[in-house]
């Protein structure tokens, strides 16, 4: 069964009308001109026409995010069991109302004709099995500058996913890329799930660092794959691996029960 589902025109009109009347906190993902992600937090807070109205978002020197008509913006929202994702094309800033009715300048978004959404539990972390083996390469600057070859100056690490999910990563490597990476910086990612499996490619987001017994672990958030033909086939795959891993994990359990 296909995790990653399709909206009809009908649906998405629905759920977007459902979600503006409740006011639903939204994140909008963009990529910058330099190949980098971010992730800005906002709310969805009208519908008007062929538009919708969004709390402008901020970035992370806490002031509005300088985005301008016609780029495109990832935008995604929880609502009941479901995550929804869309690509929308910003029409610009408008005068309108924050959620507690407050008047404010807002950020308008032409209404999708595509949307996606995905059961949330596929954003569940599942843990790889101990019989399998999820290895893991990732370099500085997303997927496209993967390096040719590898050097001091182009670095490309590597080492054993340890749980997985939609949202993002484990992975047990070398302790120099922790020395590298910054929090937030973007990385290009290739997921190998094995013997005949093809690998997945993806950006993603290095959020933090732990030591998990005697190993450095580095977790990391994907982003923008919902933003292209390609991405969301990458997502497909990872949500159906990620489900295998956690109906073998609990057939497991249930067995030495």
């Amino acid at each position: 069964m296909a995790t990653l589902q399709h909206l009809t025109i009908q649906q998405i009109d629905d759920v977007l009308q459902a979600a503006v009347e409740r006011h639903i906190p939204a994140t909008i993902t963009v990529r910058g001109e330099n190949g980098t992600w971010s992730n800005l937090r906002s709310r969805l807070v009208a519908l008007q026409a062929e538009h919708i109205h969004l709390e402008m978002p901020e970035g992370p020197d806490g002031r509005p995010f300088g985005l301008r008509p016609a780029d495109k913006a990832g935008v995604s929202f929880k609502f009941k069991h479901h995550k929804h994702i869309f690509t929308g094309t910003v029409a610009g800033t408008e005068e309108g109302h924050l959620a507690d009715g407050t008047a404010a300048v807002v950020l308008s978004v032409c209404c999708p004709t595509k949307m996606h959404r995905m059961q949330r539990r596929a954003f569940l972390r599942a843990d790889v099995p101990p019989n399998r083996v999820v290895r893991a390469s990732f370099w500085l600057g997303g997927r496209d500058a993967e390096p040719a070859g590898t050097g001091p100056g182009k670095p490309v690490w590597s080492g054993r996913v340890a749980n997985i999910s939609a949202g993002g990563f484990q992975v047990a490597c070398e302790a120099d890329a922790a020395d590298v990476l910054d929090v937030g910086e973007t990385v290009g990612v290739r997921v190998h799930f094995g013997v005949g499996e093809e690998a997945v490619y993806a950006d993603a987001q290095f959020r933090h660092a732990q030591a998990i017994e005697g190993k450095l672990h580095l977790g990391f958030q994907f982003v923008g794959l919902a933003q292209s033909a390609e991405g969301r086939d990458a997502l497909q795959s990872i949500s159906v691996k990620a489900a295998q891993f956690q109906r073998e994990s609990t057939a497991t359990q249930r067995a030495r029960t």
